[in-house]
């Protein structure tokens, strides 16, 4: 599913708090929270149409019926909870629901007061209770939470914040070859924040790189160059544009794997850093789950440095595509000649890809849809695009434009089709009731859903996407 949908059904779950995190002892490697949203605003349209679905009732009473009074554990984050990963251990803080807390009270044996806390537990788990919050940690972590060294920060701000940072003395431990450890050691620490805001909402995700560790890869990951202008590409329901080197990494990735003695001809020399993709719309799955093409429907576009040269590899890939796609007996690889200006090619059971060359641009349409959508009218003729565009630093390094309504819409339509067909004739009427509610909501939600937007910019040794997506809470 595409982002919206996760982002929903990720709301619609537990609700963690950023001030929570700071309880937890410092020094963690990863950590997550997600504010307490209980009674926001940007939500109540969500949780109407949650309620409006049948999904809410169903869900409750098919958990009451299942699990007693230990459903009431769904609510155990409903307050709040902030999480923190060590290398030696975790701490979980929460502010449950009060029927939550009663359950996870009464299945809790041996408490003792402890810092102004009731705490029990074993030599592998500590629990321990005060009148609103329960924490679960291993031992050493709630022996310094309980002795006040807390104070844990995450390293962005938002109302859903996830991040973590590979650890150094575990990558030291694990004996890597040099190049290998040095690639390892790039990566500094990866973040993504949330805000909801009162027209939809904004997100941040960083990559925060060592460049002195692995000058070629952090050069890769940082690129300088300036990606595709999306405004001369076709309409569609989305449009990419980024830089990524292939002929640099085409060079760098052999080396790193000759130290484990695998040895691997890649030549990209013929291949150069920009490329797109434009996503447009195309016929759902047939009633017995195929699709028209597997790859989807888009438009994808690559530099080239030199036309004669890709050519041979794109065929030489794809020949080895269809072989591994190909069960013995069908399919295979086959040109079929030319649709228009594009030449047809036959992958295994993938189906038919298209393809064109210009002069410094390799042009691959993944299905019939897509190949009529390259002659569709610019971006730049979009409102809604022109609307947004301006919002896109002069140093981006890529960018993303999408119509993410339109796009949920139809991969809700697809699944409205095949949900019937996963349930099959066995399903009973729970099934049936759920995956009709399931539709009712996703539809529903599924309109709130408008354009957004994400750019991509180097700022120092990090990477930063920044985007802004419109809901109609």
């Amino acid at each position: 599913m595409v982002r919206p949908l996760i982002f929903l059904l990720l709301l619609l779950g537990s609700a963690l708090a950023q001030n929570l995190l700071a309880l937890a002892p410092q020094g963690a490697v990863a950590g997550f929270y997600l504010n307490d949203l209980r009674g926001s605003q940007s939500l109540r349209g969500l949780a109407a149409d949650w309620k409006q679905s049948g999904m809410e009732a169903l869900l409750n009473r098919e958990l009451r019926q299942q699990a007693g009074s230990d459903a009431a554990l769904l609510g155990i984050a409903a307050g709040g909870l902030a999480a923190a990963l060590y290398s030696d251990g975790f701490f979980v803080i929460a502010r449950p629901s009060a029927e939550a807390m009663k359950v996870l009270r009464r299945d809790t044996k041996g408490l003792r007061p402890q810092g102004g806390w009731l705490v029990g537990g074993d030599r592998d788990l500590e629990t321990g209770f005060s009148r609103e919050l329960v924490f679960f940690a291993s031992p050493k972590y709630a022996r310094l939470f309980l002795q006040n060294r807390r104070g844990l920060q995450a390293p962005v701000r938002g109302d859903i914040v996830l991040w973590a940072a590979p650890p150094q003395d575990l990558i030291g431990s694990l004996g890597l070859p040099p190049r290998t450890n040095g690639a390892a050691r790039t990566i500094r620490r990866f973040s993504y924040a949330i805000q909801l805001t009162p027209g939809g909402y904004s997100e941040e995700i960083r990559l925060d790189l060592n460049p002195a560790a692995d000058p070629a890869l952090a050069s890769l990951l940082l690129p300088k160059e300036r990606p595709y202008n999306a405004a001369d590409l076709p309409q569609g329901y989305a449009v990419s544009t980024g830089v990524f080197d292939l002929s640099r990494f085409g060079a760098y990735l052999p080396g790193l794997l000759r130290e484990f003695d695998v040895r691997l001809n890649l030549d990209l020399r013929a291949f150069g850093a920009r490329f797109a993709s434009v996503t447009v719309p195309g016929p759902p799955p047939a009633s017995d789950g195929r699709s028209e093409a597997i790859l989807g429907h888009s438009l994808i576009y690559w530099e080239l440095r030199d036309p004669a040269t890709a050519e041979a590899n794109l065929l030489a890939l794809l020949q080895s595509l269809a072989a591994f796609a190909s069960p013995e007996g069908q399919g295979g690889f086959r040109v079929l000649g030319n649709e228009g200006d594009f030449k047809a090619v036959e992958v295994g059971l993938m189906g038919v890809l298209y393809y064109k060359l210009e002069p410094s641009r390799l042009v691959i349409a993944t299905s019939k849809s897509a190949l009529a959508a390259s002659k569709n009218p610019p971006w730049r003729n979009d409102p809604g695009f022109q609307r947004f565009r301006v919002r896109i630093p002069a140093n981006a390094v890529g960018y993303t434009f999408s119509k993410q309504g339109a796009i949920l819409q139809q991969q809700l339509g697809s699944l409205r089709d095949l949900l019937p067909q996963t349930i099959g004739n066995q399903g009973g009427a729970l099934e049936r009731d759920l995956a009709q509610s399931l539709n009712r909501f996703l539809e529903l939600a599924g309109q709130r859903f408008g354009l957004g937007l994400s750019y991509a910019v180097v700022e120092g040794n990090s990477l930063v996407s920044r985007g802004f997506y419109e809901v109609r809470w």
